[in-house]
């Protein structure tokens, strides 16, 4: 314990809450305007807007981006979720820690399932919104909808599985029961004292390396299951790398990793990063072709495949040098603003969708460029996700828990 609280405070994670709900906002305003991914309303089925060479150079230039960075900073963001587990684990006990964990990620997910994406997918529907408007299930009255999705086991494991934006918490719960297993596992003497009690940051190289093992690894499950393939409502294709980062921020916690980072492994992962992602769109737009098919970087037997996933997993794997060191040592002390931002960061993510389809069908009338709209959605979006979030929902869970702990 002494030791622990030697270490300095590691505010910084909480800033990187912040850009993970402002990430996760602009990728699916980003999906809704550009394709190329799963969102409740996309525009380019329902409205009409002008569309230039540029917008759409645009768009491809930012589904490649945000393909590459968002798998890459998901990845950082499941390390962060993880980074903590161990702390709580250890001072909880299994119980109390798995208690902790239904009720804060388990609840939100059962809402989604079970009653906000029906609402979500029927109100669509009812308002002539493609593609729901054409599924003949919801042209019924609800209740006959919401029935129907126990009429068969296809239904029904479909309808248990449409986790939508809670995938993530899903696949952290998943992570936490292999770690909680690999616990149970670590109590056998045998194991325990083959567990190293100090352990240095890897080599570059040696990161490298396994970062494109790990994406010819990816290739080989993309071959069956693209990025846009969700069976059981989970990305498949970005699951190992995932899982990757969660035991990275484990094993970070527990050898003091993140302490132990220094400037020159922010300098080399950043030219790693720079020079990957500059080669990736130089093969796209000069062999490839900006006009070929994009979906063939997305999974398949193809080299376009391989070269996008080898790209994505050494970007995962710099991203955890290159942004945690530089929150750590620009942004680890807050202002009042990040504090609160940083503080309704999680309930910024579960509403977003009540604030991101309002916001787009309002404007979806208005015969302006895609990009336009994605600017003033994208920034409306933030500011009223922030906005209720914390001066409504944050006032909530701070007043309900004084009333359950009023010495606290």
């Amino acid at each position: 314990m002494k030791e622990e609280s030697k270490k300095p405070r590691l505010i910084f994670l909480d800033n990187i809450k912040v850009l993970f709900a402002i990430l996760v906002i602009f990728t699916h305003v980003r999906v809704s305007y550009g394709g190329e991914g799963w969102w409740y309303y996309i525009s380019t089925l329902n409205e009409s807007n002008p569309v230039d060479t540029f917008t759409i150079i645009f768009f491809y230039m930012i589904a490649g981006i945000g393909g590459i960075f968002q798998a890459s900073l998901l990845g950082l963001f499941f390390l962060m979720g993880s980074y903590f587990t161990p702390k709580s684990y250890d001072r909880k006990g299994v119980l109390a820690f798995w208690k902790e964990r239904l009720i804060r990620l388990g609840i939100p997910v059962l809402l989604y399932v079970l009653v906000v994406n029906p609402i979500i997918f029927y109100l669509l529907s009812a308002g002539g919104i493609q593609p729901w408007s054409s599924y003949p299930r919801l042209q019924t009255s609800f209740i006959e909808y919401y029935l129907s999705n126990f009429q068969s086991l296809e239904y029904f494991v479909n309808f248990l599985t449409e986790y939508t934006i809670t995938w993530f918490l899903v696949a952290l719960l998943i992570f936490t029961s292999i770690y909680t297993i690999w616990r149970q596992i670590t109590k056998i003497d045998s194991i325990q004292r083959r567990i190293p009690k100090e352990l240095s940051i890897p080599r570059y190289i040696y990161l490298l390396l396994l970062a494109i093992c790990l994406g010819f690894l990816t290739f080989l499950i993309r071959i069956n299951f693209s990025i846009l393939d969700n069976p059981l409502g989970l990305p498949v294709a970005y699951m190992i790398q995932y899982f990757l980062m969660f035991s990275v921020g484990i094993i970070a916690y527990r050898y003091g990793w993140f302490e132990k980072m220094t400037r020159r492994h922010v300098k080399v992962w950043a030219i790693t990063i720079f020079v990957a992602v500059m080669l990736f769109f130089t093969y796209f737009f000069v062999i490839a072709g900006a006009d070929s098919d994009f979906s063939v970087f997305l999974g398949g037997f193809h080299l376009n495949a391989l070269i996008f996933a080898v790209v994505d997993n050494i970007a995962s794997m710099g991203m955890i040098f290159v942004l945690i060191k530089i929150f750590y040592a620009k942004f680890n002390k807050q202002g009042k603003i990040l504090q609160n931002l940083a503080d309704s960061s999680f309930h910024m993510y579960l509403i977003h969708p009540f604030v991101v389809i309002p916001l787009s069908l309002g404007i979806a009338f208005i015969p302006i460029s895609p990009i336009i709209k994605l600017l003033i959605v994208l920034t409306l979006s933030v500011i009223l996700c922030y906005l209720i979030s914390h001066y409504v929902l944050q006032k909530i869970h701070l007043s309900k828990r004084k009333r359950i702990t009023p010495n606290s």
